[in-house]
């Protein structure tokens, strides 16, 4: 992706004077525009510090990636409203989550409390929802079946249909 890579070379100086290769045929007034002009960073401009945060040159966007009850989740920061804006908000995104604890699993006890209580609530739920309601219908010995429209009503009225 040339385009990109001109971009990412323009970050690094400041602004596009031509590309840096070969060496050897740069003229000195080349390199002395070029020495004062060029401020040094450790990693590319397309690269993060944080764990998990990517740039995807072809989609224009930084991913941001975790871990969260064994789950891979990711979260895109699109960066056509700015390059260096985008890649902020994704590390502050990340910043955030190991915060609060969402990454690797790291819970407070109320949270796994509240996702405790979550759970048993839709279990209840799920046991009301499949209980057997009636044994009118079910035939057992010495019961009878009786009309179904009528055990259906009355389960409606006693509240046990969903």
């Amino acid at each position: 992706n040339f385009r990109h890579q001109q971009f990412i070379e323009s970050m690094r100086s400041g602004e596009y004077l031509g590309a840096d290769w070969p060496y050897n045929c740069l003229g000195g007034t080349f390199w002395k525009d070029r020495r004062y002009n060029v401020n040094y960073n450790p990693i590319p401009a397309d690269m993060s510090t944080f764990p998990g945060i990517l740039f995807l040159p072809r989609l224009n966007v930084w991913s941001v990636e975790w871990y969260e009850q064994e789950k891979q989740r990711i979260r895109w920061f699109r960066a056509n409203y700015g390059f260096k804006r985008a890649q902020q908000h994704a590390e502050d995104f990340r910043r955030a989550l190991v915060a609060a604890g969402r990454v690797d699993n790291r819970r407070t006890e109320r949270e796994i409390r509240l996702q405790s209580l979550a759970s048993s609530e839709a279990r209840s739920l799920f046991k009301k929802k499949y209980a057997k309601k009636d044994s009118r219908r079910l035939g057992n010995s010495g019961s009878k079946l009786g009309p179904q429209r009528k055990a259906r009503r009355d389960y409606q009225k006693r509240g046990l249909l969903p």
